[in-house]
């Protein structure tokens, strides 16, 4: 019977506890919507795609058509040379590129056969995967359709003796700047900025719903509000940047993540990061009762802010309104940017555009922030004065 009484007690608790049951029903379902509508195209598509074509004849430019009806492939252009397929790529511009080599056609008719080369991008291991098994297709088809014609006309062979002779076209991928597939080049720099977002989040958001719940905001009556913010921040910030080099070091020099770029374009990215996410947390303090709904609260902020930053699932293959909400998020303008310095060694120009989100991200957050740290003091003041007038009139 105690144990029933108890449930009981508790069941009822739960039920006057709206946020609680938000928490235990909605939350778990609003995540799986999200997810859901994140992976519902099942398929990576439209990857940004030039062709570098030395043959170019009615043969080459067949196998070119053929990547541009491919529903995965989106062939923005042509280049003369590998140094400007590099160049694009490096830019961000592209993500794979085909080059189809000089001796096609000569190859083809002597029945040596020759490779098609496709590059990608790896530091993306999902774009590598999506391009190998399209590519693979396209190639496979149309080197089978060139096989059998040409041994039906040339030697003679019944279209099922010709379509079982060897292929006139191969297909070769060129993997760049992961070229051997390393998952922890892949995932561990994300999972790095994300437990430097959630570490910082999770502090400064406790900052000031702290203060209220230890009933020490009162000795804050001597500063202003924006006295009290950045002199948090300015402590939280020094501390969270080093926290997050070391986790940084750590993945480049113990798990052997390559890093390639520069040292500083990291530091400022990673700065200007930090203060994002800390005016964020600033204002989630206000929102807050107390420290234990202000960690909820910024728990609750990090799975999906990983899942639907693009650091995994491209951006470019999730629905509008999931990459609506992925654009709000302040780990959407980090992590992938982080994962291109390290591995592609991108410069500081290639950066910031993400930077400058960042800061106009900022500009928003941490004015609101001290706005209502502001209106928050006064109200915490205003009913100190109004006991200790209680305790004196009484």
């Amino acid at each position: 019977m105690g144990i029933l009484k108890v449930a009981l007690r508790e069941l009822k608790y739960i039920i006057r506890n709206k946020r609680m049951l938000v928490v235990i029903f909605m939350i778990p379902l609003l995540y799986m919507i999200l997810f859901g509508l994140m992976y519902s195209t099942h398929v990576v598509k439209d990857i940004k795609t030039v062709v570098l074509d030395y043959n170019n004849t009615a043969t080459s430019r067949a196998i070119a058509q053929g990547f541009r009806d491919s529903e995965k492939f989106d062939v923005v252009g042509q280049v003369a040379s590998e140094a400007e397929l590099r160049s694009e790529m490096e830019n961000r511009k592209i993500t794979a590129g085909i080059v189809i080599p000089a001796d096609l056609d000569a190859k083809i008719k002597t029945g040596e056969g020759s490779t098609v080369l496709v590059i990608v991008n790896g530091t993306n291991l999902l774009f590598s995967n999506a391009v190998l098994s399209a590519a693979n297709e396209i190639v496979g088809t149309f080197s089978a359709g060139a096989s059998i014609k040409g041994l039906e006309s040339g030697a003679g062979l019944l279209p099922d003796q010709a379509a079982s002779a060897a292929l006139p076209a191969r297909f070769a991928l060129r993997i760049w700047y992961n070229p051997t597939f390393n998952y922890a080049n892949f995932l561990l720099l994300g999972l790095a900025g994300t437990v430097a977002q959630q570490i910082a989040l999770l502090y400064v958001a406790s900052a000031l719903s702290r203060e209220k719940s230890l009933g020490t905001i009162n000795e804050l009556r001597p500063y202003n509000a924006i006295e009290v913010v950045l002199g948090k921040l300015t402590v939280h910030f020094l501390l969270n940047m080093l926290s997050a080099n070391l986790v940084y070091y750590l993945c480049i020099s113990y798990f052997q993540v390559p890093y390639h770029g520069s040292i500083w374009t990291f530091e400022l990215l990673l700065s200007v990061f930090l203060l994002t996410i800390m005016s964020l947390g600033v204002m989630l303090s206000i929102i807050c009762k107390n420290e234990l709904e202000a960690t909820q609260l910024a728990m609750l902020f990090a799975v999906p802010s990983f899942l639907i930053s693009g650091f995994t699932w491209p951006l470019q293959a999730m629905p509008d309104f999931v990459q609506m909400i992925s654009k709000v998020l302040p780990l959407t303008y980090f992590v992938s940017e982080v994962r291109d310095l390290a591995l592609m060694g991108i410069s500081l120009e290639q950066v910031l555009p993400n930077i400058w989100t960042l800061l106009k991200m900022t500009a928003v957050f941490l004015p609101v922030a001290i706005g209502l740290v502001h209106s928050q003091l006064k109200k915490e003041f205003r009913q100190v004065e109004e006991k200790i007038t209680e305790i004196i009139a009484g």
